[in-house]
């Protein structure tokens, strides 16, 4: 049974280093349409690389699923404790136990998913007001946001990449 509830949470634990927090690429809405659209392009490019160099977007991933494992096993533990403690005899307590071990690995992902998309979104708003911030100063001032394919977003990265420095 011990090497059950072990696996379990094993298994939980490394389904929960996969969650990303990780923010999605957005793409500026402008409030008026650019009236040199390559000029736009240009200041969008600087300022997604000035944003990009000021935030580290791959910090705290195992952070983020650790706290939420963290917080998924103490309410789980929390609530098997609680409900053993309402049982009188042995077989409702071992029963309780039974379920609180059931339990706990649902709690962990479960927290972890919900810690890093929390984690996510702070990140997609603190790029999101920076990089309107640049771009306002570059004279586009942003009404919204839309969000990128993935596919969208390499392309404009592969592009960003080939473009000289200078």
């Amino acid at each position: 049974m011990r090497s059950i509830a072990a696996f379990l949470v094993l298994s939980a634990a490394l389904a929960c280093s996969a969650c990303s927090s990780r923010p999605r690429s957005f793409a500026p809405q402008l409030a008026a349409p650019a009236s040199d659209p390559q000029a736009f392009d240009a200041a969008w490019m600087r300022c997604r690389a000035e944003v990009a160099a000021r935030t580290d977007q791959r910090t705290g991933r195992f952070g983020s699923a650790a706290a939420g494992a963290a917080a998924g096993t103490g309410a789980s533990l929390a609530v098997g404790a609680a409900t053993a403690g309402t049982y009188a005899t042995y077989g409702g307590a071992a029963a309780a136990v039974g379920a609180t071990i059931i339990a706990a690995p649902i709690a962990l992902v479960g927290g972890a998913w919900g810690l890093s998309k929390i984690k996510k979104t702070k990140k997609e708003k603190a790029i999101k007001a920076a990089t309107a911030q640049c771009m306002t100063a570059a004279g586009y001032p942003v009404r919204d946001w839309r969000v990128l394919r993935k596919r969208e977003a390499r392309a404009i990265d592969a592009a960003a990449a080939q473009k000289p420095h200078g």
